[in-house]
């Protein structure tokens, strides 16, 4: 039976160390980037998911601001976006109070 020489352990061993901590970076690079797309479309999904959640407040804004309209009142209207109270202007803040004309639009 032939033994292993010393030199030959030695180099083996530097060289399986030196391998081990090549593939241990390229794993913490391939698994950084993994990561940041993770997190990124992660936090993407995150503002769809809570822009898609404001859209009944966007809807009930436009139906109060097309009723206020079609009323012929002239008063700002308040609406809520995210939680922050948003006004929207009416006649009289856009035309100023002297302003006798009626805009009328049809879609």
């Amino acid at each position: 039976m032939q033994g292993v020489e010393l030199d030959t352990v030695t180099n083996a061993s530097l060289w399986t160390t030196v391998g081990v901590v090549l593939v241990a970076l390229a794993a913490v690079w391939l698994v950084k980037h993994v990561v940041t797309k993770v997190l990124t479309v992660a936090v993407l999904l995150a503002l769809a998911f809570i822009v898609y959640s404001q859209r009944t407040e966007l809807v009930d804004c436009a139906d109060s601001v097309n009723a206020t309209l079609a009323a012929g009142l002239e008063p700002d209207t308040t609406c809520t976006f995210f939680g922050q109270d948003v006004t929207m202007p009416g006649r009289t803040t856009l035309l100023g109070p002297d302003a006798t004309t009626t805009t009328t639009t049809t879609a």
